[in-house]
C-alpha cells in the first residue's frame, strides 16, 4: 500500500508543483522576516527580533500545514481510483492571506515609527 501512496497522482504533477510553491513561499517568507529582522534591530532592538521570531514561528506552523495538506490531497487523489472527491479546505490560504496583510501591516508601523523618530 504505501508503494501506491508514494506515486505520483497524474502525469502534470499538480499536487506536487503545488507543495513546492508552499515550500517556496515558506522559505521566502522566513528569509523576509530575517532580513526585516536585521535591518530593523538598529532602530527598534528587541522590538524586531519578536516580530520576526513570531514571524518564523507562523512560517514554520504553515510549512507543516502545507506539507500535510498536500500529503492528505495526494493519498486521497491516489486512493480515488479516478473519482470526484472533495478535498481540503481554504484555512491554510486564509492564514497565509492574513500572515501576509500582518506583514504588510508591521512594515506600514515600521516606516512610520521610522519617519517619526527621524
Amino acid at each position: 500500500m504505501s508503494g501506491t501512496l508514494d506515486r505520483p497522482f497524474d502525469v502534470g504533477l499538480q499536487a506536487e508543483r503545488t507543495a513546492l510553491s508552499w515550500q517556496r513561499t515558506t522559505l521566502s517568507s522566513a528569509v523576509g522576516f530575517l532580513v526585516a529582522a536585521r535591518l530593523l534591530v538598529v532602530d527598534f532592538g528587541i522590538l524586531s527580533i519578536l516580530v520576526a521570531a513570531t514571524g518564523l514561528l507562523i512560517t514554520a506552523m504553515l510549512f507543516v500545514i502545507g506539507h500535510r495538506r498536500y500529503r492528505s490531497a495526494h493519498a486521497i487523489l491516489v486512493g480515488s481510483s479516478g473519482k470526484r472527491v472533495a478535498l481540503t479546505s481554504a484555512v491554510p490560504l486564509f492564514a497565509w492571506a492574513v500572515v501576509v496583510f500582518s506583514l504588510a501591516v508591521f512594515g506600514l508601523a515600521f516606516t512610520i515609527l521610522i519617519e517619526l523618530a527621524g
